[in-house]
């Protein structure tokens, strides 16, 4: 929804890279960012149990990486949210110790992941939303990516209150609620206009186009970041103030937190379709998909056969993500705990079916 991590709440690192269209960053980018990825290549660290996303936080260091040999360094993207990140410590997890393979975590934003992908400066990207022009351009088209089948959970990305803030005002259950109650939102950052509550700026999202189409008087602010973002409805929260915020699921704060989703006019194809500027109704349905270099099944076809099979709910990914941001976790740590625990999953993920491929529709 994904670009950091956290310390009981708040650990997020910013590594949340634009999310989704829900969180895409602009595709003018991708070239850019593609051609430093060698040098953030040599800024990820492969060794230790560090929590921090941008390191390895595998066996690298204990004998792991001794016992590859010459197989090749699999690199999986870290995008900005905590379970891009609670997916690829577990998947490290078994890749070093199942399949005897080394692992490099790449801290990316979702676009310029693509065009890594394609280019095999990326071996897999467990967990993406949609990106239905990018799938069609490296997938359908130049057949550089492949589609490794869906991960299982099911993304919803939406506009929503704190459930305290939804009882007391029940008319907010529907946008048309924000749009009479709109000033009960406004904020220094936003006045005199009502404040809707945004994570990055690197977020290709809706919400600007939303509050101007369906004439609501808001003001999108951008906190910056989704540790930024958390920090401000945490606060709000425990005070129990007014606050509209893009958010979504999986993610492990709704654990913690009781939010409302606001209903906006339904999604259709024919919505989809229109400019970015002119959307009027809710996001889509995301089938949360894997994907993974064209290459990778003649390189390392253990690992591309074991990205197939990976899957699990979206229960599974808060369990790690919580374990990483608010237990403070090591990379290490985290995924060994999960892989102990769900034994019979793991070997299904070694030795079961591939995953069902589901097309991202059109505007997603």
């Amino acid at each position: 929804m994904t670009n950091q991590r956290k310390t009981g709440g708040t650990r997020m690192t910013s590594i949340r890279t634009s999310r989704r269209r829900r969180r895409t960053a602009l595709g003018a980018l991708g070239v850019a960012a593609a051609m430093l990825i060698s040098a953030c290549n040599a800024s990820t660290s492969t060794g230790g149990a560090s929590g921090n996303s941008g390191s390895s936080g595998g066996s690298s260091g204990s004998g792991q990486a001794a016992s590859s040999g010459n197989k090749p360094t699999i690199t999986l993207v870290t995008n900005s949210w905590e379970g891009s990140l609670a997916n690829n410590v577990v998947a490290q997890y078994v890749i070093e110790h199942d399949l005897h393979y080394p692992v490099k975590l790449l801290d990316l934003s979702e676009i310029p992941a693509w065009p890594a992908t394609a280019k095999g400066q990326v071996s897999a990207v467990l967990e993406e939303w949609g990106h239905a022009q990018q799938y069609n351009t490296y997938v359908k088209g130049s057949h550089q990516v492949i589609d490794a089948g869906q991960e299982g959970p099911l993304g919803n990305i939406g506009w929503y209150v704190p459930t305290y803030l939804m009882k007391a005002h029940p008319e907010l259950a529907t946008w048309k609620g924000v749009q009479k109650d709109w000033k009960m939102f406004v904020t220094p950052q936003s006045a005199p206009q009502g404040q809707f509550l945004d994570g990055s700026p690197s977020y290709v999202t809706n919400d600007a186009a939303l509050v101007k189409n369906l004439h609501i008087n808001m003001k999108v602010i951008y906190a910056g970041s989704e540790a930024a973002q958390l920090t401000e409805i945490e606060t709000a929260y425990k005070q129990k103030k007014p606050l509209i915020f893009y958010w979504y699921t999986p993610q492990y704060q709704n654990a913690i937190y009781k939010f409302s989703q606001v209903q906006l006019p339904p999604w259709t194809t024919t919505c989809a379709k229109l400019a970015a500027s002119k959307i009027n109704c809710a996001y889509p349905p995301y089938d949360l998909y894997k994907i993974e270099n064209a290459k990778l099944p003649s390189t390392a076809p253990a690992v591309a056969a074991f990205i197939k099979r990976f899957h699990w709910t979206s229960d599974d990914q808060d369990q790690v993500a919580f374990d990483l941001a608010v237990k403070k976790m090591s990379n290490a740590a985290a995924g060994k705990a999960f892989v102990d625990s769900h034994a019979s999953l793991v070997q299904s993920w070694l030795h079961g079916p591939d995953t069902k491929i589901v097309v991202p529709p059109p505007g997603t």
